[in-house]
């Protein structure tokens, strides 16, 4: 019995060390994970001082200040006041700068930069690795390829076509807020563009807009 109790206390004692080990091995490393943020964070300060921006809490960013339905309207807002660009705290040490300058975006697009792999590889089970998710020399290769079919001379005769669709959405819209205060527009715009491609690649004649709307009644009449 001496032994066993003797044995027992050794193996408490030696699994009470083993804890207090594991312990200070995740306290040195949330310690060390910290201070990576920390640094990060500030890393990103001086960076970013350049372009002001609303005060941010310090962990939330400016979480707090985008509600729901309200992003948008909260993003013109600060269009109107500060120039250019504006930097957005996600969270403590994760920030993204919103662009809205011509001049700003002229810059960014006509370089050849690294695409963020965290923003654009949920779209890849989508629309595979294409010119748009594609960076480095496949990315320049691609490009150089299709640059001749969208030269200015060639799309030049499609942007009267591309407003003629424009026309007759925004002539819709003219029609519907007589009738109604609200006006859902998503499937106005997905129709104006389903329009524009059929007349510019497929030559089609007439409107997919008026047309899908003067089949709406024929459907109506029809269902059970």
């Amino acid at each position: 019995m001496g032994v066993s109790a003797l044995s027992a206390s050794g193996l408490l004692g030696r699994s009470s060390g083993l804890l207090q080990v594991v312990s200070l091995l995740c306290l040195v490393l949330l310690l060390l994970k910290a201070a990576q943020l920390y640094l990060h964070r500030q890393w990103l300060l001086r960076a970013l001082q350049q372009f002001p921006s609303p005060p941010s809490h310090w962990l939330l960013g400016h979480s707090r200040e985008f509600q729901k339905d309200e992003e948008l309207l909260q993003i013109q807002k600060w269009v109107e006041k500060f120039p250019s660009a504006c930097p957005r705290w996600l969270w403590g040490s994760r920030a993204t700068l919103v662009v809205y300058d011509p001049d700003y975006m002229k810059v960014i697009l006509g370089r050849s930069d690294p695409k963020s792999q965290d923003a654009y590889r949920l779209l890849a089970p989508w629309i595979g690795y294409g010119l748009l998710l594609l960076d480095g020399q496949t990315w320049l290769q691609h490009r150089r390829m299709l640059t001749p079919a969208f030269h200015y001379d060639i799309l030049k005769p499609y942007v009267g076509l591309m407003a003629d669709s424009v026309r007759v959405m925004l002539d819709k819209w003219e029609e519907l807020i007589s009738q109604d205060s609200h006006l859902e527009i998503f499937e106005h715009v997905s129709l104006m563009t389903l329009d524009t491609i059929m007349k510019c690649a497929f030559s089609q004649k007439g409107s997919v807009q008026t047309d899908r709307y003067r089949q709406r009644p024929q459907q109506a009449r029809h269902l059970p």
